[in-house]
């Protein structure tokens, strides 16, 4: 039987994001779209929206990622080359490298989002959240190995996440971007989690513990109609635990106490 639902909630962290949808979201159903295949050749236009459709995709999974796994006592560090190192495939490959120089003196896999940015003269830095033990600035730079290293301050921000993207190059049509990677996440960090149980919902929004609303807007969907959402900053991260109901039990006649005896004879 198809589920529907009208609401959906994101929690990453302290930072909780709300859909309201005006027409409900069938769970089992996905809008028919056409393939490549069915398609005439690609326009300019088409190129430009589906590389912004792209872009927007990955500062989204960036910025929820961030904000399920990092807080304002992670480390922000930017690491500069000192050449003018333009090429971004070739950058890519000596930040993998300095990752995991990093982590063998640290003796611990690194929690860790990347993100890498053109400065004016054309040259590659990245923007590396990390969760870490304590380095040395001159230890860190020597392991980097390339130029200059920044330790950032962050104690006074309470959206990681959108702290971070908004480092993210902007124009989707960057051709320096195009085949190469933009950003990079360790594999142990944990994913966001959602819901979309309406009563589950009700109870989340009424216990949080909000510290400011982040955004509040709507726009149309071709398949939903009206979509509302609102982001809101918590004062302290929350966890779905709480909220999660105990599976019913699928043995039947149940399998413990006297029950159990009484079927063993």
């Amino acid at each position: 039987m198809a589920k529907f639902y009208d609401k959906k909630v994101v929690v990453c962290g302290n930072v909780v994001e709300l859909y309201t949808y005006e027409q409900p979201v069938v769970k089992s159903a996905r809008p028919n779209h056409i393939g490549r295949a069915g398609q005439n050749a690609t326009t300019g236009e088409t190129k430009r929206m589906n590389r912004e459709k792209v872009a927007a995709r990955a500062r989204q999974k960036i910025r929820r990622m961030a904000n399920a796994n990092f807080s304002n006592q992670s480390k922000f560090i930017t690491l500069t080359f000192a050449d003018n190192v333009t090429d971004l495939k070739i950058a890519n490959r000596e930040f993998v490298k300095a990752r995991k120089r990093i982590s063998r003196h640290l003796k611990t896999p690194l929690e860790y989002i990347a993100v890498v940015e053109f400065q004016k003269r054309g040259a590659v830095h990245y923007h590396v959240l990390m969760n870490c033990p304590y380095i040395e600035h001159e230890t860190l730079a020597r392991l980097w190995g390339h130029g200059f290293v920044k330790i950032n301050r962050i104690d006074n921000v309470d959206n990681i996440g959108a702290y971070i993207t908004k480092y993210m190059t902007k124009d989707s049509l960057d051709e320096r971007l195009a085949g190469q990677k933009s950003y990079f996440m360790s594999h142990n960090l944990k994913k966001p989690e959602t819901i979309t149980d309406s009563e589950t919902i009700d109870e989340v929004l009424t216990d949080l513990d909000i510290k400011r609303v982040a955004c509040s807007t709507s726009f149309d969907s071709e398949y939903y109609g009206t979509i509302c959402y609102m982001q809101f900053v918590l004062h302290t991260p929350l966890s779905l635990a709480a909220y999660r109901k105990p599976p019913a039990s699928k043995c039947f006649p149940p399998l413990w106490g006297n029950e159990f005896a009484l079927l063993t004879k």
